[in-house]
């Protein structure tokens, strides 16, 4: 990948998860990783996938700070980690 590739995926992820839209969130991981990640994610229970999209935004440098306050709350709340290991 290029760095110019690097640069858009990145932009692409942060507004997808950023956006906190699961709809938003789908359609990004179908474009990158195809129809089977989306229909993993579909069939997920909601805590499953908010628990991946609010640890992923936790680890993400440059993150909005009221976002990663809100996305840690959540996860605390829900006793799950914060950080991926």
């Amino acid at each position: 990948m290029s760095d110019k590739e690097i640069k858009r995926f990145v932009k692409e992820r942060n507004e997808a998860l950023f956006s906190l839209d699961r709809e938003k969130i789908l359609i990004f991981y179908e474009k990158y990783n195809g129809k089977e990640a989306r229909m993993f994610w579909e069939s997920k229970p909601d805590i499953v996938f908010w628990g991946g999209v609010y640890k992923a935004i936790c680890n993400i440098k440059g993150a909005p700070p009221e976002l990663v306050r809100k996305s840690a709350d959540w996860l605390t709340a829900h006793n799950m980690t914060i950080y991926v290991n």
